[in-house]
This record gives C-alpha cells, sequence and structure tokens, in this order.
C-alpha cells in the first residue's frame, strides 16, 4: 500500500527550537497527488497502523529516538475502530513522544466515540492534534471541544494577515478562543514570512511550522528535540471568568436562576468590579444594572484615556503597589516589581512578610490611613536591602469601591540620601555620583592588605567582622567633615576637604600604623595600600588615578616586604 511511498519530516517550533516533527507522506518516482491518494483510501484502519509502523520505523534507526517527538497524521474515523485503539495502545505503550493528528473530519459524527478513544490512548501518553482548523469542515466547531492537546490552524487561516487586518483580526480572535477559552495550545501551519511570524508572535506562545523556518527533512536529518513538560493547565484570566458569570447571568431563566447567577458572579469578583447591589430586591432590575455597567467597563477599558492611564502606572518612575483593606496586593507595576524582583499579586501577606520582614511596616501605615479620617498620608520610609538601607518617600491615597476600601501606594526613591553599607555602615559608591562630592578636595583610594589570608584561614564570617572592626576604627579616626565610602569588597575610598596633598599623606600614613597596631593586637595582620589623588577633575578622573597609585604603592610595598 505504501511501497511508493516515503516519509519527509517537517519541524515544529516553539521559542526557536524543534518541538516536533510532523511526518509528511511523500511520492517516490512518479508524482502522486498524495492528497488525493489518502481521500481514496477505503480501509483507513489498516492504512494508518501502516503509517504508523512506518514512521516508527524511520525513527527507531537512530540511538536517540525516544528523544525525537514526531506527530503522524490519522483519519479520526479510525479512532471509531476498537481494533485500531487496541493496536495503538499496545504501539505506544513502548514508542513515546508521539503525536496523533486527527484529519478527514469532515465526514465523521461520532464525538462520544471518539472522545472514548482519546482518553483511553492517553493512558499511554500519546497526544492529540485536530488537524486543519478554519478549512471549512462543518463539524469542526464539534470536535474543537475533544480532549485534544492542540488545535492545529490550517494555512489559509493566516496566508492573508500580512496583507488584510480583517485576516488578521479573525485569527487573533481564534487564537484567544482555541488558547484562552477552550486552554488548548495551538500550532499554526504554513507561515512563510517573517511579516506573519512576526504578527503570529503577538497574540501568546504557539508553535510553527512552515517553509520560513525550514523545508522538509529526511529521517536521516532528524535530531532530539525540545523537551516537552506537561504543566498544568494556567487558571483562567479575571477577565474570562467575568465575562462567563455575565453570560451565565444572561441565560438564566427566572428570577431564582438570575439570583443564583449573580451570587456566583459575587464569588468570583471579590473586589466588586462590576458593582453588585448588597441587597437585591428586583433581580431584573440588578440583571439590567449589572449588565450596563459590564458594557461600560468594557468599553472604557479599551478608551484612548483608559489605555494611557494604564500605560502611566506600569511605566512611570514611581514605585506602584494597590492592595485592599487586608493588605493583599491586588495590583504592583514593573518598577515595582523589579525593585523588589518578585510579584506581590496573588502573594499571601504573610508570605511577602517573612521575605520582606520591612513590609509589615508598610500594612501598618495602611491601617492608619484606612482608620483615620484623612484620604491621603506621606511618609519617609527605609528598606533594608543586600546593598544596604535606601530611603523612600510614600505617597498613599485610599479609596472606596462599591464600600471596599483600597490604599493606592506611590514610592519615589530619595535620590538626596545616599544607601548605607549593611556590612560596615559606610556609604555606598552611589555616593560619587551625589552632588556632595563636590565639597571635597581629595580622594584616597584604600585597598586592605593581609585580608584575603583572614578571610580565607578564618572564614567568611570572621571576614565580615574584620571588615566592620575596620570600618569603625577607620571612621574613629576621621573628621566630621570627612566621607567612607566602601567601594566594594575590601575596598574603601575616603574623601577628604583637605586642599594640602602632603597633609592628607602625612595623616593617611599615621592612620595605617594605628590600623596596623589596633589589629596586631587582636593577633591579625592588616595593614592597607592608598594612592591619593585630587577632585578638581571630577571623581571619576580621581578614582582612576587613585586607584592607580594604590596600586603602585601596593606593588612597593610587596618588594620592600
Amino acid at each position: 500500500m505504501l511501497s511508493n511511498f516515503n516519509f519527509h519530516y517537517q519541524p515544529r517550533y516553539i521559542n526557536g527550537e524543534i518541538s516536533s516533527y510532523e511526518a509528511l507522506l511523500c511520492s517516490v518516482g512518479e508524482p502522486v497527488d498524495v492528497q488525493d491518494f489518502v481521500i481514496s483510501i477505503k480501509d483507513t484502519v489498516s492504512f494508518d497502523l501502516l503509517v504508523i509502523k512506518r514512521v516508527l520505523e524511520d525513527r527507531a534507526k537512530y540511538d536517540c529516538e525516544s528523544k525525537i517527538r514526531v506527530a503522524i497524521n490519522i483519519s479520526i474515523s479510525s479512532l471509531i475502530d476498537k481494533d485500531f485503539v487496541t493496536n495503538c495502545k499496545t504501539i505506544f505503550a513502548v514508542e513515546k513522544n508521539i503525536i496523533l493528528e486527527l484529519t478527514n473530519h469532515d465526514s465523521c459524527h461520532h464525538f462520544d466515540q471518539i472522545q472514548a478513544a482519546i482518553a483511553e490512548l492517553k493512558t499511554v501518553d500519546v497526544c492529540f492534534a485536530l488537524d486543519d482548523y478554519g478549512k471549512g469542515y462543518v463539524n469542526s466547531e464539534m470536535f474543537i471541544h475533544l480532549d485534544v492537546d492542540y488545535i492545529k490552524l490550517d494555512k489559509k487561516l493566516i496566508s492573508n494577515i500580512a496583507q488584510n487586518y480583517v485576516a488578521y483580526s479573525l485569527v487573533r480572535t481564534t487564537y484567544e478562543k482555541i488558547a484562552n477559552v477552550l486552554g488548548k495550545k495551538v500550532i499554526v501551519e504554513g507561515v512563510e514570512t517573517f511579516q506573519q511570524l512576526n504578527l503570529l508572535k503577538q497574540f501568546g506562545q504557539m508553535e510553527y511550522q512552515g517553509f520560513y523556518f525550514s523545508n522538509t527533512l529526511q529521517a536521516k536529518q532528524l535530531e532530539p528535540t525540545l523537551s516537552i513538560c506537561n504543566k498544568q493547565k494556567k487558571k483562567k484570566s479575571l477577565s474570562l471568568t467575568l465575562d462567563k458569570a455575565i453570560y451565565d447571568i444572561n441565560r438564566a431563566q427566572n428570577p431564582i436562576e438570575i439570583r443564583a447567577a449573580i451570587q456566583k458572579l459575587t464569588k468570583v469578583d471579590h473586589y466588586n468590579i462590576v458593582g453588585v447591589s448588597p441587597n437585591i430586591f428586583d433581580v431584573y432590575a440588578e440583571q439590567q444594572r449589572i449588565n450596563e455597567n459590564y458594557k461600560e467597563i468594557l468599553e472604557n477599558s479599551n478608551s484612548a484615556h483608559s489605555l494611557l492611564m494604564s500605560s502611566l502606572i506600569r511605566t512611570c518612575d514611581a514605585f506602584v503597589i494597590i492592595r485592599d483593606n487586608k493588605g493583599n496586593a491586588i495590583y504592583n507595576n514593573e518598577q515595582h516589581i523589579n525593585y523588589l524582583n518578585m510579584d506581590l499579586v496573588n502573594v499571601p501577606v504573610e508570605e511577602v512578610c517573612r521575605v520582606f520582614p520591612d513590609y509589615r511596616t508598610c500594612l501598618a501605615l495602611d491601617q492608619e490611613l484606612l482608620n483615620g479620617n484623612s484620604c491621603f498620608i506621606m511618609s519617609n520610609e527605609t528598606v533594608e536591602t543586600e546593598n544596604g538601607t535606601s530611603f523612600f518617600h510614600t505617597y498613599r491615597q485610599k479609596l472606596t469601591h462599591f464600600g471596599q476600601d483600597f490604599v493606592i501606594c506611590s514610592v519615589y526613591k530619595d535620590e538626596n540620601r545616599i544607601s548605607v553599607d549593611k556590612l560596615t555602615g559606610c556609604f555606598n559608591k552611589e555616593y560619587l555620583e551625589s552632588s556632595e562630592v563636590k565639597d571635597h578636595q581629595k580622594m584616597v583610594f584604600v585597598d586592605l592588605d593581609g585580608f584575603k589570608p583572614i578571610n580565607d584561614h578564618y572564614g567568611h564570617n570572621k571576614g565580615d567582622e574584620v571588615l566592620r572592626e575596620f570600618a569603625f576604627k577607620m571612621k574613629s579616626m576621621l573628621r566630621e567633615s570627612d566621607i567612607m565610602i566602601r567601594f566594594g569588597g575590601d575596598e574603601f575610598i575616603l574623601l577628604f576637604d583637605s586642599q594640602l596633598m602632603d597633609a592628607v599623606l602625612k595623616r593617611m600614613n599615621k592612620i595605617r600604623k594605628n590600623i596596623e597596631q589596633h589589629f596586631a593586637d587582636l593577633n591579625l595582620q592588616l595593614s592597607f595600600s592608598y594612592g591619593v589623588s585630587t577632585l578638581e577633575n571630577g571623581y571619576k578622573q580621581a578614582l582612576e588615578m587613585a586607584d592607580k597609585k594604590m596600586y603602585q604603592q601596593k606593588s612597593e610595598r610587596k618588594q620592600i616586604a
């Protein structure tokens, strides 16, 4: 039956990597219309089993066969045959990494039998894809509800999306229905241009195949495919859940059903976005009012003003977070997420407080606002981070929405307050960017000598203790106007207002002797090398010069030692 045919394999891609290969039947020798040949097959069961056997034989020629994921086309009607299902179950109990693509579903209507066959074969880890969606088959909308893993969009759906916005919008709507409403994965075939790919990528994650990526390959060219994890289906978005709840309200047929549907709505709409009344006397009036509110929300959500407001909050310089009256974060913008390196939405309050102990202070200030008579308060707050203490101005505003209170916090970093190194109490190196530097004349770059052997011999805890002790002792010998900065590791910077280079050098030599004696009394051998430069041409040039002089001194001291 297949003596004049072999198989070529077209790669599918996800995130730039091959996720699977589709086995495509090709004629050998005299050209044959493969599609007409397949349609002419009467015994689809025998034919499909032979196709499966031949494809698996191709894959078995390679040592990495188990790592090559292949998609095999079968007629959907074959799943009605019990012997076919039994044979497949035996085969795929051994052969893994298989997708069965269901084709020719225009003349089959046995939904329940097919669903049962799919369920049985899934027990041996077979995945399924519904092929040719969008080709115009009358029963596609019925079969889209089968328990398949993938829906494959026919290439004619996307052929015109780069030339026609209506075609593009149709594909986007189709994608949203499959991916968001049905929760299934999407495969798009026939991608032939960069424009098509770029437009499709805007919808969300999907798998692609087409000549833009690769021509069909011979079996000997197959390589291991990307390992696909069977992740849990993502939760439906709140907007989709609300839409379904409104749908249920409007299909209710009597007051009892309407009231029950409204109660279900309140359970999913925790923040009463659509504004359900607390006391419902006339369910028909409430039904109409909910519909009007929801329609207005949908219309406003895409208005230019709403989009601008959303963009402003999302991308503004401030860290913006919105919390309910129990402290749960219901929104935080990109700046807030990036600063904490954590999205607080849907994270329990206690977990946030465990990760960020200072968060309890934020919640206490929220409660102060919520329980007071004012609708607005400002506070200055500090946050301990890995890089030291940061200072912020925080503005809180209380808003009430259908009887529920919320707090909007806008947090601005105090650029006039320089963060402090948590370990040593010195300023962090960002101090060098501040306007305070101009009040100083000389820069001293200090690098500890002997710290590494101490840290290596006694461990990091002892090393931290030595750094703290060094900073404490050093600051005790500095003037009130002098500044000490921890530049990084065991490197420090001192800023002096002295104009005389000789005076600075004498001070540093005296300080070094005192440091050496102090640590000698602690039975530790610690000193430092330093370089001095002037700040008249800015801190960057001064830093470069002081660093160079420090290394010169360190080299000379080593030679003397």
